[in-house]
């Protein structure tokens, strides 16, 4: 066997005994858990994280324990232990070793994570960014290093399950699944609690949003909200929101920046995350997305395509058509240099 797949295959033993420990004695578990993932942290960025974690819980008041508590309640422990893994040891470990290592070796930056916008209702259309090239992309991203996708979902609805069923095929890698709207098909729900790799967001604030939510936590499914921002937003604004992403009780939120606007929020979530001040890790998509870029493989370029296989810039504008045609590792010597900085 692998080494990695040994190591792999250690973690998760050790994080399914740590999430049974939990339901019995959930403080003293949760604290035990994070000591356990700095142990095994490989790198400075997981080391950085675990250590944070640690100084958190050391608050007997921390929001983050009624999170955990939510958490366990609503979620398959199977899917928490598969995705956890998946995120935080084959992407931030085993993948960002392996991209250090190749970025070190041809001369060109490797994205941890790939952005995606795909449009279902486009799926059939060769000149679209469709489940044919995201399954090449995946094939291929693995092999360099990359096992996390996020990807934003506009159009058709019921053209998604070819897109779930792809996913689930890569026990490897942790999904993303931005929805557009608030509504989950009966059978997407099905096909999310055997996808025990993907984690479906929900958008805040809208009702619908609200009531998938109440469904997937009755069906054990890991879900996560978000929010498009522009340059306006106001920390009110946030709160406003903050308390429909509490009602739903999920773990995740993420802050999302429109086209053409600054990551405003980036501070505001980093901020909220050390004051513990609510009972869900709040990210910023793009501006915490470089922020562990930046640590993992010590550049701060992301990697986001639209729907029809454009770069979208750091400003949001549309950039040249990403080469599919060419092996990934020569389409992404075309759009990420070396770092300088």
């Amino acid at each position: 066997m692998d080494t990695y797949l040994m190591k792999k295959a250690m973690i998760e033993a050790a994080v399914a005994r740590g999430i049974r420990e939990m339901e019995e004695d959930p403080e003293r578990s949760i604290r035990r858990l994070a000591d356990l993932g700095r142990q095994f942290s490989k790198n400075r960025f997981q080391d950085q994280v675990f250590s944070i974690i640690q100084e958190l819980l050391d608050n007997e008041n921390s929001a983050y324990y009624d999170m955990m508590h939510n958490l366990l309640k609503n979620s398959d422990h199977e899917a928490l232990r598969k995705f956890g893994v998946n995120f935080g040891y084959m992407s931030w470990a085993y993948g960002a070793a392996t991209i250090r290592e190749l970025e070190k070796k041809e001369g060109f930056c490797i994205p941890w994570s790939i952005r995606l916008r795909y449009d279902a209702s486009e799926n059939n259309n060769p000149a679209a960014f469709n489940t044919e090239k995201l399954a090449s992309l995946i094939d291929q991203g693995q092999k360099l290093g990359i096992y996390v996708y996020f990807i934003r979902q506009s159009g058709n609805d019921t053209d998604s399950y070819a897109l779930l069923e792809l996913l689930g095929r890569y026990n490897d890698c942790a999904f993303v699944w931005f929805k557009e709207d608030g509504r989950l098909t009966a059978a997407q729900i099905q096909m999310l609690k055997v996808c025990k790799n993907t984690v479906v967001s929900l958008p805040a604030g809208v009702h619908e949003a609200l009531l998938t939510s109440e469904i997937l936590r009755d069906q054990k499914v890991i879900f996560a909200m978000h929010m498009l921002y522009d340059d306006n937003i106001s920390d009110d604004q946030f709160r406003n929101v903050m308390e429909h992403v509490l009602t739903s009780e999920t773990a995740l939120f993420f802050s999302i920046s429109k086209d053409g606007t600054k990551n405003v929020a980036r501070q505001y979530c980093y901020d909220s995350r050390l004051r513990q001040e609510y009972p869900c890790v709040e990210m910023d998509y793009y501006g915490d997305g470089e922020s562990i870029s930046g640590v993992l493989t010590e550049h701060p370029y992301l990697l986001e395509l639209d729907e029809f296989g454009r770069v979208v810039r750091p400003d949001g504008s549309k950039g040249t058509a990403f080469a599919f045609d060419l092996p990934l590792s020569e389409a992404l010597r075309q759009v990420m240099p070396p770092f300088e900085g």
